[in-house]
């Protein structure tokens, strides 16, 4: 019997944080495992302190802060934990250089996708290991998930962010750092296959102080974060408009979307942001749930196995990760953003084709439940 200590952020991101931490905490104690789970603000607060000196076979946090709390003589304070830390990434390791470089005693790392496992295995050598760790979902059974029953023709759930102001504020940034900001887009724009980082590296040769950016790469990765929230947004946002002007229904579950051009389409629904658990109940109501990974170019995105959990049919974009583990036409629908004209076809054709849209949704839910649930997770960590 091993002794688990999971951190929470209870208020952050719809709940997402909580909800991963219960779930993953629940699947280690149904395998018959102790599993403290602490919740804590994002400023922490000193009732962490009872944590210092205790032993545990291993700690896990969710897109943490806490490997920059320092103690009043300058030590860390995970190193006061008796444990292995892994801190398990929800996004591209950019955005958390400044927890990432931490050198920590004993530092783990389990991310989305396999580039960010080779990146942050690159570029922080102190960090003894990292893995691919997808977060998944749960079936919310015994809810009806027949087709009858589904009164959502095709659901995204996802924030809305205005690439217009990120885009401002790229122009808002020192001119070197603004100017290298628009180059790594029109780059990967170019070519979408390119990640930051590979799109980073052919644009080296050409930058001045190459020689500078390299050793501080990580560094000049994260000040241009703008890049990633650009094309995602950028993205988003096309993908969603292409599907209205189709004429789809199509029903939006997120922050913002009402001061998005969406909101003008009549066909368009707008469920405004309900918390991470809540938005289960949609994909079950769902007919087609559609992904858009989050420029994640080899790996996965919790959405996906949620659908599929819930018999919903995931249309996404693919990965050679996501290929290697779910064949088109079972479970999910592969599209490329380059052609959505196919994908809007596609999606016209299967809502007029329930038998066999509850077919494809059906036949992914079997491999799902057995290789991507919480347990399955749980027993990946155990094997560890």
């Amino acid at each position: 019997m091993k002794h688990f200590l999971i951190f929470a952020v209870q208020s952050v991101c719809y709940g997402s944080y909580a909800y991963f931490a219960n779930a993953l905490g629940k699947a280690l104690t149904d395998a018959g495992h102790i599993v403290e789970t602490f919740a804590y603000a994002t400023k922490a607060p000193k009732s962490l302190e009872c944590l210092l000196n205790r032993t545990f076979d291993a700690v896990f946090d969710f897109n943490s802060g806490l490997p920059r709390l320092t103690m009043e003589d300058g030590s860390f304070f995970l190193d006061h934990i008796q444990a292995p830390f892994y801190n398990i990434l929800l996004d591209h390791p950019l955005y958390h250089h400044n927890s990432l470089q931490q050198p920590l005693a004993d530092f783990h790392a389990l991310c989305m996708d396999e580039n960010h496992r080779d990146y942050i295995l690159a570029c922080y050598p102190h960090i003894a290991s990292a893995a691919v760790f997808p977060m998944t979902g749960e079936d919310i059974a015994p809810t009806d998930a027949s087709y009858p029953s589904k009164k959502i023709d095709v659901l995204f759930s996802g924030t809305y962010t205005d690439y217009r102001e990120v885009e401002n504020a790229i122009h808002a940034t020192p001119p070197f750092l603004g100017n290298l900001t628009k180059q790594l887009i029109e780059h990967i724009q170019a070519d979408p296959v390119l990640t930051q980082e590979a799109a980073f590296q052919q644009l080296l040769p050409s930058l001045e102080s190459s020689d500078i950016i390299t050793e501080t790469f990580p560094l000049h990765m994260q000040a241009c974060f703008l890049c990633d929230t650009y094309l995602r947004a950028y993205k988003r946002e096309h993908l969603l408009l292409q599907i209205a002007k189709a004429g789809l229904p199509l029903t939006l579950c997120g922050n913002g979307w009402r001061k998005s051009p969406l909101a003008a389409f009549q066909q368009v629904q707008i469920i405004d942001d309900i918390a991470f658990r809540d938005t289960f109940s949609l994909f079950r109501l769902s007919k087609i749930t559609v992904n858009l990974l989050p420029e994640f170019k080899n790996g996965s995105h919790d959405r996906i196995y949620t659908a599929i959990l819930n018999h919903s049919l995931c249309m996404t974009d693919a990965t050679p990760y996501l290929t290697r583990r779910f064949t088109d036409g079972e479970g999910v629908c592969y599209y490329d953003i380059q052609d959505l004209d196919a994908l809007t076809h596609r999606m016209a054709d299967l809502l007029a084709s329930p038998a066999q849209l509850s077919q494809i949704a059906q036949s992914g839910y079997s491999l799902a439940k057995k290789m991507h649930s919480w347990q399955a997770r749980a027993a990946y960590l155990l094997e560890r």
